[in-house]
Formats: C-alpha cells, structure tokens, sequence
C-alpha cells in the first residue's frame, strides 16, 4: 500500500529544487570561466608564436606540426564555449581534465623540442605553466586548480630532467613558486564559485519563491520552509469592474494593464516587507508575519494599504492623460492564525498559507464597495495599530462561514 505523503514533503521539494539550481549555477559558472579561458589561450597562443618566430625563424617540422595543432585545438575550444547555450554540470566536472592535459601537453612539447636543441627557456615555461593555471581559477570545483597544479609540476619536472637542469637551485624555486601559486588559485576559485553561486542561487529561487522566503532558504537551508502555525496579518485587494473594464480591449493590453498594476502593488508591498502569495487574477494576496516574525505585522500591513492607495492615484494619473479609465480597488486587511508552508508538489510548488484569516479578508475586500469605501479593517487588526493610524468604525459585519460578525474599520482616506 501506497505510504501517506508527508506534511513536510514540501521542504524536501524544495531542497531538491535548491541541490538542482546549486549544480545548474556551479555548471554556469564554469561555462562562463571558460569562455574567459579559451580567450586568454588564444592570447598565449598568439603571444608564443611571435616570441618564437623572432626568436628562432628556422621552426623544426615537428615545432610546426605542434604549434598548428594546438592553435587548432585553441580556436575549435573557443568557438565551442562561446557557442554553447546552455551550461551541463557533467561536462564542467569533466571538461576541464582534459584540457588541462592539452594545454600542458602543448606548453611541455615546445619546450622539449626546444631543449633539443639547447634552446630551453625556463623563464617562458614558467610563464606558460602559470597562464594555464590561471585558466582554472572560475571553473567549478578547486580540485580542478589542484589538479591544474599538479599537472604544472609534473610538466616543470620532465622538461626540467629532459634538458638537465633538474638539480639547479632556479629549478627548485620555481617548484615552490608554483605551489604558492597553486594554494592562492585554489582559495580564489573557491571565493568566487560561492560569490557567484550566492548571486545566481539568489537569483534562481527568487524565481519560485517569495523574497522573504528565498533569502531564508539561503541562510538556514531548505528546513526552514518547514510548517508553521502563526498569527499574520492578510491583505487581499481586487480591481473593481475589471470585467467592464477589460471590455474591448484585447487580451495583450488586459495583460499590460495588470502587468503595470501589479508591478507598481508589488513594489508597495514588498517595500513594506510583505510577501505576495499569489496573483487571482485581478486579485492579489499579500501577508505579514511569515516566514520572518515580525511583531507589528498589522501596522505593516495597513501602512502598505495607504501606500497602495497613493501609488494608485499616480497610476490613474498616467492612465488619464493617455485616455483611459481609472482604475478602482478594494483592500480588505485581517490579523489572524494561518497555517504557512510549500504546497503544489514537484511540478509546481509554491510558498503560502491557508487558514480562517485568508477566507476573511477575502469577504473584508468584498465588503468595500456595500460601505463606498477603499481600504476595510478588521478589529483585530485595528486592535494592534494603536493611535498612529486614523480609522472609522463602520459597523459590524456579518462573514460568510463565520459565526459571529466581523467588527470593520474604514481608513481615513486623508
């Protein structure tokens, strides 16, 4: 028999969702330090070819062969790279092994064919050995840089040996400079991937969740996401008429309409420290109080409804002086105790919460238009303003679903 789904399933959508995007920003960023990469071989690639024609302008054929592969190998890697859209978290853990073998394969055959001919240049090797490992301070993980390093020494060993030169104390300080070198690389790399991950991760479950609710799951990991029991404050608001006033116009410019509503809504909300639930339609649904407790939840609440209602006129101004109606709305704000936590599942899950209060100021917001009024409160929330904001009574209420009625308060529309 099939298990019960647990009632913290949603937490652990949302690690997998975190792990996935962890690995997809990893993956991104060693995509975009290889772009970076493949144009600096190109400029050593360059570099070392004008070194070694004024050099030497008699190239031995097997120089030549070399030289002609690896700019091949060069200019094939970066269009690769550069023409690659999407990032694979596979093929960045890989990758990078097998260009590093090229790259110092390269570097240590043109030395070795030089010290053929007693024309070994232990100062342009250490310059080429450090330019590849520079190549790996932004790919995705430093055992990467460390293995970058390890090839450098190994390479610096053998063209060292091959052209005799091992023993010479010059020899020995290059070894230790490249371990230095290797240890700064190694604790770079590392300082960019998590600046870069904070940045994209940041970027990638603000796409999903609510700001609030992604910054949490950064700080304290997916677990905080669990299910909570908390008093909030909900505020629902809803367009007047939208259906008349979505009359004629087609459905792009309903869009733009709401597209630019919302967009000016949410800014008041979330500039309040508010969380947007959802979008219904001409509806919006916003709350205080989860994830972060914050004690005057109510007041936050309310002081966003005044901000909405002066962000309103601004929008209607604009919509005036380009010939369209004005746009009407309905707040209703109610403090109660609301269950928070993710729902939807794999395929869409989501931040929210469900409870009594959502239900009522839902009925408060419908409530606005039998008393011609814009904003409606209800006593528990006007329980916890205290005197800064000026409100009316406007009588009790009965609410759909509720026993008793629902004491209301109209804010002072000044």
């Amino acid at each position: 028999m099939r298990a019960a789904r647990e009632p913290t399933k949603g937490t652990e959508i949302a690690s997998l969702e975190a792990q996935r995007n962890e690995l997809e920003v990893r993956a991104m960023g060693a995509l975009v330090g290889e772009r970076r990469s493949a144009i600096a071989r190109l400029a050593m690639v360059a570099m070392f070819g004008a070194i070694s024609e004024l050099a030497d302008p008699h190239h031995s054929a097997s120089g030549v062969y070399v030289g002609i592969a690896y700019t091949t190998f060069a200019v094939g890697f970066a269009i690769g790279v550069w023409t690659r859209k999407r990032a694979n978290s596979t093929v960045a853990r890989w990758l990078p092994i097998a260009t590093t073998l090229v790259d110092f394969g390269f570097i240590s055959a043109e030395e070795i064919l030089q010290s053929a001919h007693n024309q070994f240049q232990p100062g342009q090797f250490a310059v080429g050995t450090l330019i590849v490992m520079s190549f790996s301070i932004a790919r995705m993980s430093a055992w990467h840089v460390a293995f970058s390093l390890a090839c450098a020494e190994a390479a610096w060993i053998a063209c060292t040996v091959h052209a005799g030169v091992a023993t010479a104390f010059p020899t020995w300080f290059v070894e230790c400079g490249l371990v230095v070198a290797g240890l700064l690389l190694v604790m770079t790399n590392r300082v960019i991937g998590s600046m870069f991950h904070g940045l994209r991760q940041r970027d990638n479950l603000t796409r999903f969740l609510p700001r609030q609710v992604a910054e949490r799951v950064i700080a304290a990991g997916p677990g905080a996401l669990a299910p909570v029991d908390r008093e909030v404050t909900v505020l629902f608001s809803d367009i007047r008429g939208f259906t008349g006033l979505s009359e004629g116009l087609a459905p792009r410019e309903v869009l733009a309409m709401l597209d630019d509503y919302f967009g000016r809504m949410g800014q008041v909300v979330k500039g309040h420290d508010g969380v947007i639930g959802k979008f219904l339609g001409d509806g919006l649904l916003a709350f205080w109080g989860v994830p972060d407790r914050v004690g005057d939840h109510a007041l936050r609440a309310v002081r966003a409804a005044r901000d909405m209602r002066r962000e309103l006129v601004e929008l209607n101004r604009h919509r005036e002086l380009e010939g369209k109606p004005a746009i009407k709305i309905g707040i209703g704000i109610h403090t109660g105790n609301v269950a928070a936590g993710m729902l939807g599942g794999q395929l869409q899950s989501e931040y929210t919460i469900i409870g009594d209060a959502v239900n009522v100021a839902s009925r408060i917001e419908g409530l606005t238009k039998e008393h011609a009024v814009d904003v409606l409160i209800s006593e528990t929330t006007w329980a916890q303003l205290g005197d800064g904001i000026p409100a009316r009574r406007v009588g009790d209420a009965p609410i759909r679903g509720r026993k008793e009625p629902v004491v209301l308060y109209a804010l002072d529309e000044r």
